[in-house]
């Protein structure tokens, strides 16, 4: 499991949100960054979370809304705070999760966690990596993201690449850890099952031993 490190967690809420805290999570939904600044000028919490305990910041993250992204960074929110929900996810997982990655991108060129996780270990490089995002895998390498890192059976970045078919992801993971190629476990065998049940000689190839 990847340590969580010092990520924050939101606390549960004591009341439900104000009048003008919903408004600004509708303002961070539908990506009106002019009415998000006056909110937070009107001394909304930048961080002040919803229902589901998401921050402004999440809910701009998931809809791809980059320059609303923006005005919350600049008023201060908290890149890497998790929400408490059954996956406790920071605003990058929840981009990549609805395939934002103009979104992601821009959150780790301000400093978001490129080891982000849940509480299972299941990484935003792993998210990226099933997902085929060649982009955003290069960007959170480049980063220091940790492509060794371990889920139950052995399953790595790598191993999501391999499983859903992504041999460009694959190249970009063997390049950051050429030493996974040599591994021989449950998650390893599985996928290379799959890949040869579906006929898939490039990822086959590019996974043989030399």
């Amino acid at each position: 499991m990847v340590p969580v490190g010092t990520t924050r967690v939101l606390a549960p809420p004591d009341a439900q949100p104000s009048a003008a805290e919903r408004a600004l999570h509708d303002a961070a939904r539908n990506g009106e960054a002019r009415r998000a600044r006056a909110l937070l000028e009107s001394s909304v919490g930048v961080d002040a979370h919803d229902e589901r305990r998401r921050t402004p910041l999440m809910l701009a993250a998931e809809r791809g809304h980059v320059a609303t992204m923006r005005t919350l960074m600049e008023a201060g929110a908290a890149l890497d705070v998790r929400d408490a929900g059954k996956r406790r996810w920071p605003a990058l997982m929840h981009a990549l999760h609805a395939d934002r990655a103009t979104a992601a991108l821009a959150l780790l060129e301000w400093g978001a966690d490129p080891d982000a996780c849940e509480d299972s270990g299941y990484s935003a490089l792993m998210m990226a990596a099933s997902r085929g995002d060649r982009w955003v895998v290069d960007e959170l390498l480049s980063r220091g993201a940790d492509p060794t890192a371990e889920l139950f059976l052995g399953f790595t970045a790598l191993d999501y690449a391999i499983g859903y078919g992504h041999p460009a992801v694959v190249r970009l993971l063997l390049d950051a850890a050429p030493h996974l190629r040599h591994r021989s476990n449950p998650a390893r065998r599985a996928v290379l099952a799959l890949a040869d049940s579906a006929g898939d000689r490039e990822m086959l190839e590019l996974l043989a031993d030399r």
